[in-house]
């Protein structure tokens, strides 16, 4: 939990945390099969991509998007709110951003979270579209 923390404020906070080299190995236990080390990981994650586009792009290229499509069917409804509002800031981000969730395929669970999640999951989810709409291209 001690990323989480640490990662949690202003960009320069999450630079921090980027620049002691853990990103990937934060990005990775997200796929855990134990919750005492997947929840952590992915409120750190969730964290980092709160900042700039840049940093965000770091998480992406670490591999996180996998690991948020199984994330998105998760047990969990802790777990599930989180990865969608970790994908709702990458989403409020940069076209190209936008695009490697299209293509890794988030949508559709995102739009069955919208439809049939906890109101609190699915309020998360449909921010996930809204910011997409919002920032994406007609393509």
């Amino acid at each position: 939990w001690a990323l989480s923390y640490m990662s949690d404020g202003p960009n320069d906070n999450i630079q921090a945390v980027i620049e002691s080299g853990c990103v990937r190995r934060v990005v990775e236990p997200m796929g855990h099969h134990s919750a005492t080390i997947r929840v952590p990981a992915l409120r750190t994650v969730g964290n980092i991509v709160t900042g700039d586009d840049q940093q965000t792009q770091l998480v992406l290229n670490s591999g996180a998007l996998p690991i948020f499509s199984r994330l998105l069917h998760d047990p969990k409804r802790g777990v599930r709110k989180e990865c969608a509002w970790a994908i709702s800031n990458i989403t409020a981000g940069t076209q190209g951003q936008i695009q490697n969730v299209i293509e890794a395929n988030l949508f559709p669970p995102l739009v069955q979270l919208v439809r049939q999640g906890e109101f609190d999951v699915r309020k998360e989810a449909a921010w996930a579209i809204s910011n997409a709409t919002s920032g994406g291209s007609a393509q």
